[in-house]
């Protein structure tokens, strides 16, 4: 008896002469993974925020919010207009109430690292003291929000929303719609760029075009060009200079409206912010260069 011959596997590819069939990856096959890792990341924040057990936690919890609602708003012709701008408003109550806080958070800290002497420095500590009763209250208002569903109804709809099957007709071929996508962003970060860096206004925009190509870029880095995915610590650096620069423009606007300082405490804190700010234009200004010239 003649022993079996063994039996090669089948190779993928062509069999007998027929082309390979390549089945397209669609936008919900990896948004609906990356927004269920961004619900984790939210619902992980959360009790941070409520126990005031973390000075990230707040920043957390406002970084996985903003990460969602850029990325639903990104999705909307995929996974319907109606449901995602819902889900989107139910999440602004929260995160409006918490950018409050997190500004108040951010001032004190900017604020803070401010160097003046003499009748300055007591003046601002002492205006700084009688503040801290803005931010338990704000604190108070976004646990309170938290703890009464404020993020409870978003998430159960969006979970829901991530539950069911997308309509095919709208679903979209994934590579071809991130590489659109990320496009548009860096297009729109290029128009935002001739605004001059005494604008405050025109900093304020170019900075949220920074952080939505971004954030489009980690939603869909995997499917992205090494090209583009190259575009996301770019960015980075750009909204880390240019949030820099927004919290000393928010901090001088505070200061110049702040009655209960004296005259010569809030001119002595004027000068120190603007001249810090200063030193964030020119920092931008050089980091502008550097990627205009091709240099990173």
């Amino acid at each position: 008896m003649k022993p079996k011959t063994a039996v090669a596997p089948k190779r993928a590819g062509r069999a007998h002469g027929r082309p390979r069939v390549v089945v397209e990856t669609r936008v919900s096959q990896l948004v609906s993974p990356k927004l269920t890792e961004w619900i984790t990341e939210l619902e992980d924040a959360v009790p941070r925020v409520i126990d005031d057990s973390d000075p990230e936690g707040v920043h957390d919890l406002r970084v996985a919010l903003r990460r969602i609602r850029s990325l639903l708003r990104i999705v909307r012709p995929v996974y319907g207009t109606f449901h995602t701008n819902l889900i989107r408003k139910e999440m602004a109550r929260v995160a409006d109430a918490t950018g409050a806080l997190r500004d108040e958070e951010v001032l004190a800290e900017t604020l803070g690292d401010l160097k003046l002497q003499g009748a300055a420095k007591t003046g601002l500590a002492a205006w700084r003291s009688r503040r801290k009763q803005r931010l338990k209250a704000l604190r108070a208002s976004v646990v309170s929000l938290i703890q009464s569903g404020g993020l409870q109804a978003p998430i159960a709809h969006l979970r829901a929303l991530l539950s069911l099957p997308c309509n095919p007709k709208r679903d979209r071929e994934v590579r071809r719609f991130a590489r659109q996508i990320v496009l548009e962003a860096q297009a729109n970060v290029d128009d935002c760029r001739s605004a001059e860096v005494v604008d405050v206004a025109g900093m304020h925009v170019l900075r949220i075009a920074h952080k939505r190509l971004r954030y489009s870029i980690e939603a869909f880095s995997q499917v992205l060009p090494p090209e583009l995915r190259a575009w996301r610590d770019v960015a980075a650096k750009f909204q880390s200079v240019l949030g820099d620069l927004h919290d000393h423009d928010v901090a001088i606007e505070v200061t110049r409206r702040a009655a209960a300082l004296r005259t010569d405490t809030r001119n002595a804190t004027l000068r120190a912010l603007s001249a810090r700010r200063d030193e964030i234009a020119a920092k931008y200004l050089h980091l502008t260069g550097q990627v205009l010239s091709g240099v990173e």
